[in-house]
């Protein structure tokens, strides 16, 4: 058997650059943050609707309706989102200047 038939030459020849890999790690954490925020304004915006007489709300039901927004706010954060975590990353990693007050 050779070598490059397994692939183990490539695998040696791309070497991950700690910096990717902390680029990542930022990256998936300005999403987690910007999820922690979509699921605060979720909540928000549901507390807001009055509540009808009509039909109880049960706490198996409110339980519920929780896990939803906090699957929403992961999934909304980490595939294009409001841009939160996006702004947030390129601030941390200087990508991006401030600009000057007039």
């Amino acid at each position: 058997m050779n070598l490059s038939e397994t692939g183990l030459i490539t695998l040696k020849q791309t070497p991950v650059s700690a910096d990717i890999i902390k680029e990542k790690k930022l990256r998936k954490a300005c999403a987690d943050f910007e999820a922690i925020i979509l699921k605060q304004m979720l909540a928000t915006m549901r507390k807001s609707i009055p509540k009808s007489g009509l039909v109880d709300t049960s706490y198996a039901q409110e339980m519920y309706q929780s896990l939803h927004d906090d699957g929403l706010a992961e999934k909304m954060a980490h595939t294009k989102g409001m841009g939160f975590g996006e702004i947030l990353f390129q601030q941390l990693t200087g990508k991006i200047k401030p600009t000057a007050a007039k």
